[in-house]
């Protein structure tokens, strides 16, 4: 084989590609075998008709077959001799395929773009430590003690207030605008619902027994207007929110043994989370500074391959939660236009990202050990309650196992560059205890603290029904 290439614009290469005339020769018999057998010959029984003959009769055929086996073949093995890595299907062009004759063809084919990183070893980005106060311990104290608390019947006869809770029984009088007839448990007074707007607003002020009329109003949504509609809420009963009396009797209840152990644990808890949160926001600015630094030229289907991964995955989380396309972009006031631009960008910054941090681990020479790959199989399995061999062993099936590789090569890339930015900003990274894969086979072994102030739940409340509006 005699593959010359030729590098084109928009990171593309075209290959010329020569083989001898046994490749055609062999393609042609293997062509023979398959179709000799669908094919029926004067004089012949199927399968059995001499390849002169199936060559005679059905020599288009046969040819094109054959033409379709040996030059995907030979592509494939040109790009293995010369090393390039395609990003699409190729386009061929100029096939010569004559019996008796070498094979050649051209393929032009998009290929994983080439980057020039610059000088990433000069990045400097200082490192914000956090800090804990006892005012934010304090805070997660109060925290606890709300989720700790419990919803009592009130014991006096006085109107409800911001705050108390209440089961009601709510319905629509107008049933031409909007169906709606439901029991509701433990609303929360002044609170605002939005699939009854007004309503926590509308119970202040009521007593038990007690039946009001309020207007709700929903937002437009795209070409329409506002929609008021009339609803009766009846109080059928009335709770106050009863908190634990002391610090002692909230650690008792998380199994901790005095106050100072529970405020020591929580202080632990915040401190790590926020150095995982001050971690990756200083990531963050140095993919920034490495991103200016980096040169190339992205393949557009590339970001268009990706932009229709992301687009399936949004699909599919709507499809499993139940919602329609229609209604998502109608309460977010999206369009499509404006929905697929979102993706697009979220894509091209994707790509970038993934070419980058290859071409960093690439000129590092980083290497995923096998140990850090069972570490993520583990962790893992233990959230899928799963065995952790069986767990790799689907993942290796599915192919999902080099995407993890992957993704863990550029986590290891992009902790060596932060971790080097900082120190030229003199401020060094702490240790924290390990980061782990975020591909789409993956989910994070710790997710529980993306929002450092969490909102409370509600204390041994039952949560309203929203029925169908």
């Amino acid at each position: 084989m005699k593959v010359t290439t030729e590098k084109l614009e928009g990171s593309r290469i075209a290959l010329e590609v020569e083989c001898p005339s046994d490749v055609v020769e062999e393609a042609l018999k293997s062509a023979y075998r398959r179709l000799v057998r669908r094919v029926t010959i004067p004089g012949f029984r199927r399968g059995k008709a001499p390849r002169s003959l199936v060559q005679r009769y059905y020599g288009a055929e046969l040819f094109d077959e054959a033409v379709n086996e040996a030059v995907p073949q030979q592509y494939m093995k040109a790009v293995e001799e010369t090393d390039i890595i395609p990003v699409d299907d190729p386009e061929f062009a100029d096939i010569h395929f004559v019996e008796g004759e070498p094979l050649w063809f051209k393929a032009v084919v998009y290929v994983k773009p080439e980057v020039k990183l610059g000088d990433y070893n000069s990045i400097s980005v200082p490192f914000d430590a956090p800090t804990v106060s006892e005012e934010d311990v304090d805070g997660q104290v109060e925290m606890l003690k709300q989720r700790m608390a419990e919803l009592r019947p009130m014991e006096e006869e006085k109107p409800l207030e911001a705050g108390h809770y209440a089961t009601c029984h709510v319905k629509s009088p107008d049933s031409n605008k909007v169906e709606f007839e439901q029991d509701l448990n433990y609303l929360e007074v002044g609170r605002d619902y939005n699939f009854i707007p007004g309503l926590g607003e509308a119970l202040v002020g009521m007593n038990k027994g007690e039946v009001k009329r309020f207007t709700a109003t929903y937002p437009p949504r795209e070409g329409e207007e506002a929609m008021t509609v009339e609803f009766e809420v009846e109080v059928e009963e009335v709770y106050e929110k009863h908190l634990p009396e002391d610090i002692e009797e909230i650690a008792n209840n998380v199994g901790k043994s005095s106050a100072d152990e529970l405020r020591n644990d929580i202080k632990e808890q915040l401190m790590e989370m926020r150095l995982r949160m001050a971690r990756e926001e200083h990531s963050d600015k140095v993919e920034e500074e490495l991103f200016k630094l980096a040169q190339l030229e992205i393949p557009e289907v590339m970001v268009n391959q990706r932009a229709r991964t992301l687009m399936e995955r949004f699909m599919n989380r709507l499809a499993n939660a139940g919602t329609k396309l229609e209604d998502y972009m109608a309460l977010n006031q999206v369009s499509w236009d404006e929905l697929q631009a979102e993706f697009n960008k979220q894509a091209e910054h994707d790509v970038k990202r993934e070419l980058v941090l290859d071409a960093l681990a690439d000129q590092e020479d980083i290497q995923v050990s096998e140990e850090t790959v069972d570490r993520v199989m583990e962790e893992l399995a233990a959230e899928m309650n799963q065995d952790p061999k069986a767990v790799k062993t689907t993942l290796e099936i599915r192919g999902a196992l080099d995407d993890i590789r992957g993704q863990l090569r550029r986590m290891e890339a992009m902790n060596l560059i932060a971790s080097r930015a900082a120190e030229n900003a003199g401020t060094p990274l702490p240790e924290v205890h390990h980061d782990h894969c975020q591909c789409e086979a993956c989910t994070q072994a710790d997710t529980a603290s993306e929002a450092e102030q969490p909102e409370a739940e509600q204390p041994e409340a039952e949560q309203p029904e929203t029925g169908d509006i």
